[in-house]
């Protein structure tokens, strides 16, 4: 049996990134995107690894800030599907580029390029956002075209007390953008069922149910606004720290950690088995994940073994720290000291919540050759949460069959 550490993602056991809540086309009122025919209906197509990464670029854009990857949304920009898979609004994407555009105005119209280049409805994101972080002066340049609206001066995204999912949208794309849970304190404020808001019952029932729905959808894959709830919460009092409380309790509700576990921290070992040659069409082939308690292989097999965890610690500034041990054990009991490894990293970088699941940054090849006993091998892997100090256990076997 040889063993390897080597570097190996998996994209397929990510988890499509949290999207704020989807609005219906803005009404006239202001602040508002301009409003499009609606397109022909076309049968959904599930998200790729591409779209889940350009979803996630944007959702959690400010954990690392890294402008680097802003010119590929801007290329994804130049193609309303692959946008339109990413399940963030027009509006929300409108709120996203006005903040970036506010904290990069150097770099605004190097980023467009040629305004040409956009579809309708790109074109009405990047006007809008143009004109609301104050780079109105670039539209007529940028695009030829003059909107109406440009003769009103844009609101301010930061105070504004939404009254529609739309306006709810922009907030949240401002979020996103910069990681300031005060975007969002209009919408924490209107979950306190005492506080006035529209005067009409009707209206305010609908605001209160659409903030708290976007809330518990986000509370459970952004770290930063969990911590904002809280300490909300703990300012609070009567119905609304009720309210509050329960809101947070959703995100209890939904993670579901791994039976391996140290409180939050939980973790599983994944094996795939590892494609022998490469594709004909000279891309990557795909490995074939490995299920059940005891999975089987065979001779001239090479099995990857990875290591999926959550619900880690995060520093301040929401970076993790997450190792391992590993070692693997024959039929006979004897540890193959080719197989452990120490202080393997797992995780060491930033991570917009610490519920979302990870997939180690290293993986376990185990190749079994043809002078290896038959009968199973033990994976045991020591999983360790620097930042919060846990510990799991975890193990998983895999039979060699003696064929």
């Amino acid at each position: 049996m040889r063993t390897l550490l080597l570097a190996f993602v998996l994209v397929g056991f990510c988890f499509a990134p949290a999207a704020a809540q989807n609005s219906s086309p803005p009404s006239p009122q202001r602040p508002a995107l301009p409003a499009l025919p609606p397109p022909p209906a076309k049968a959904k197509a599930l998200p790729s690894a591409a779209d889940i990464k350009l979803a996630e670029t944007i959702v959690f854009f400010y954990v690392r800030n890294d402008l680097a990857a802003v010119p590929d949304v801007f290329a994804a920009l130049r193609n309303s599907e692959a946008i339109s898979r990413t399940g963030l609004s027009r509006a929300t994407l409108a709120g996203f580029f006005s903040m970036l555009f506010v904290q990069n105005r150097a770099r605004v119209e190097g980023w467009i390029g040629s305004g040409a280049d956009y579809p309708a409805d790109s074109k009405s994101v990047l006007i809008f956002a143009l004109w609301q972080s104050g780079n109105t002066g670039l539209i007529a340049s940028l695009f030829h075209e003059e909107p109406g609206f440009l003769r009103d001066r844009p609101g301010n995204l930061y105070t504004l007390a939404p009254s529609r999912p739309v306006e709810m949208d922009l907030k949240w794309g401002a979020f996103f953008a910069t990681g300031n849970p005060g975007f969002l304190a209009a919408l924490v404020d209107a979950i306190d069922p005492r506080k006035p808001l529209t005067g009409s019952n009707e209206l305010d029932k609908s605001i209160r149910i659409n903030a708290a729905q976007g809330l518990a959808y986000n509370v459970r894959q952004h770290e930063v606004l969990e911590r904002y709830l809280v300490q909300r919460a703990g300012e609070a009092s009567g119905p609304y720290k009720q309210a509050l409380d329960t809101l947070l309790a959703t995100r209890s509700v939904a993670y579901k950690p791994a039976p391996d576990r140290d409180g939050d921290f939980s973790g599983t070992i994944a094996m795939l088995k590892l494609p022998d040659t490469p594709a004909t069409d000279g891309n990557a082939s795909e490995a074939i994940a490995l299920s059940g308690a005891m999975p089987q292989a065979r001779r001239g097999d090479t099995i990857g073994v990875t290591v999926l965890f959550s619900g880690m610690g995060l520093h301040k500034d929401l970076s993790a720290d997450v190792s391992y041990d590993i070692k693997v054990t024959g039929p006979d009991g004897s540890v193959d000291p080719r197989s452990t490894q120490q202080g393997v990293t797992a995780l060491k970088d930033k991570v917009g919540g610490r519920f979302n699941l990870v997939d180690s940054r290293s993986t376990l090849s185990i190749h079994f050759e043809p002078g290896d006993k038959p009968g199973p091998y033990r994976i045991e892997v020591l999983l360790k949460d620097n930042v919060g100090g846990r510990k799991v256990m975890l193990s998983r076997s895999i039979e060699l069959l003696d064929k």
